[in-house]
């Protein structure tokens, strides 16, 4: 089984703020897209995590391209965080950032162009009337399924960006601080570490632009800059 690749890891175990209980074990799942196992990988996964429920926080350009492979025993629900595809944050069919870095690699300055402001992106993800509004239908399900004991999984593609802002709402929900939702966060830089390495390789061996290859990495780790922001701003919203 890729746990590894898929950064996957319960949410079970992280302390309320109060010191009085846990966020309860085997019930929140959280990781990157499930298309990188086979059906039988998948089934196997879901039979050993007792896994009910799977929401997919990708568009539907995203899922179709990679479909999860799942059994029709388990319920599929598609809440996407995001209307439209973005560059850093979503991964479509020509929007693949190794692929845009391959097409445009004589152009590093028109690449500079593409790259988003990720924190901005990340504000806007809490704050815009949409992404709010299904951020907070995804948290309702899980708190939802949470009660009745169903154990569910949540994924984007990586599991860092939109499956880290879910988290954090999550999270939030039951009491967790800001500290233990940071540090859950900044857990996935152990699954993404050497991914990204290999990833800035290529950048750097397609390009030879040093900078993009720095760009490239600060894009694909966890930055408790972001998930900081994303706190600030769903607090502020809240008022």
């Amino acid at each position: 089984m890729k746990r590894h690749e898929l950064n996957l890891r319960d949410l079970g175990g992280i302390p309320f703020a109060n010191g009085k209980g846990t966020v309860p074990h085997g019930l929140y799942l959280r990781s990157g897209k499930l298309s990188i196992l086979t059906k039988e990988e998948c089934a196997n996964l879901c039979k050993e995590y007792r896994i009910a429920c799977v929401i997919d926080l990708r568009t539907s350009v995203e899922s179709a391209e990679y479909p999860d492979p799942l059994s029709g025993n388990v319920e599929y629900l598609q809440i996407p965080l995001l209307k439209d595809s973005t560059i850093g944050i979503t991964h479509e069919t020509g929007s693949d950032p190794m692929i845009v870095v391959r097409n445009l690699r004589k152009h590093p300055e028109k690449l500079k162009e593409m790259i988003p402001d990720i924190k901005a992106l990340y504000a806007f993800t809490v704050t815009d009337e949409y992404s709010r509004g299904q951020l907070e239908k995804v948290v309702s399900k899980l708190r939802e399924n949470g009660e009745r004991g169903i154990c569910t999984l949540f994924h984007c593609t990586a599991g860092k960006d939109r499956t880290g802002i879910v988290s954090m709402a999550l999270l939030m929900s039951y009491g967790v601080s800001d500290k233990e939702i940071i540090q859950d966060y900044l857990r996935t830089n152990r699954n993404a570490l050497w991914p990204t390495l290999k990833k800035c390789m290529g950048v750097g061996l397609m390009t030879w632009n040093w900078s993009l290859v720095k760009i490239a990495f600060k894009a694909f780790m966890a930055d408790r800059t972001l998930i900081e922001t994303a706190i600030e701003n769903y607090k502020k919203d809240e008022e």
